[in-house]
């Protein structure tokens, strides 16, 4: 456990060598992209996180003292680093994950080596009008009813890829999933969905930042943030295996293009 602020942040390291950190997307906790996590653990110092308010990372009476932003989690992330590595990260964030990162690469840069922000769900990157209306009924949902709410926000967003790896599968859950659903529908999501960011700055930070989208589904509204995204700094775009939740989907080929990544970031 790490004190950050307000919260608790509970956190795994897997692994030794130059470290890595993977920001989790969605309600996933540390343990969810554990697969891909033993894989890159083999050159790797691995780190994964609950996000503050989510499963085993607590707040005093599960309430915020402040509004939670991108901006809190990114300082959030650089504490964890700043705690655990004297050197600057790797950083590997998916979904809101990626959004994180950015924010990370523009507050902390000193923390991150490089970014890898695989499609960021930013309406400030891709204004879509369907995408739009699908979020504002997410959000009226969740004020009655969280379980429906997630459940119209899978729904709509068609993101989960029918193909995965041999084996691949998500982590075991050990938060308390209503808790994390009541957390996610009051901050987390309401936050990524009005998160913007400075391209200018963003294109002046000394981070490397590499857009990634997955290959199961150009036509995603999430994999067209990952193009524009790579349009606007401008960056290549480098494609993983699966869809938007190929690390978990596709946790060996997923690994094997991230290494590349790192080692020849060009390429």
């Amino acid at each position: 456990m790490v004190t950050v602020g307000d919260a608790e942040l509970y956190y795994e390291i897997r692994g030794n060598g130059t470290p890595l950190l993977i920001i989790q997307g969605g309600l996933s906790e540390a343990g969810t992209t554990e697969q891909i996590a033993a894989e890159l653990a083999e050159h790797y110092q691995v780190i994964s996180y609950d996000r503050r308010g989510l499963s085993r990372s607590s707040l005093p009476d599960g309430k915020a003292q402040a509004p939670v932003t991108m901006g809190t989690h990114a300082d959030d992330a650089a504490a964890l680093l700043a705690t655990v590595t004297d050197q600057p990260a790797y950083v590997v964030g998916p979904s809101i994950g990626a959004v994180i990162g950015l924010f990370l690469a523009l507050r902390h840069p000193e923390r991150v080596a490089m970014l890898v922000a695989h499609e960021p769900p930013m309406l400030s990157l891709v204004r879509d009008p369907d995408q739009e209306t699908g979020l504002a009924e997410v959000a009226a949902l969740a004020e009655q009813d969280v379980h429906a709410a997630i459940q119209h926000f899978v729904t709509f967003g068609g993101n989960e890829s029918p193909a995965c790896e041999m084996g691949a599968q998500a982590g075991a859950q050990v938060g308390d999933a209503e808790a994390n659903l009541r957390w996610f529908f009051t901050h987390d999501f309401p936050a990524t969905r009005h998160a913007s960011l400075d391209i200018e700055q963003l294109s002046s930070t000394p981070v490397p930042i590499i857009p990634t989208g997955g290959d199961d589904g150009h036509e995603r509204w999430e994999y067209r943030c990952a193009e524009q995204l790579a349009q606007l700094l401008p960056r290549r775009l480098v494609e993983l295996p699966g869809g938007h939740n190929g690390l978990v989907s596709h946790p060996r080929a997923s690994a094997a293009v991230l290494r590349k990544l790192f080692t020849e970031p060009e390429i």
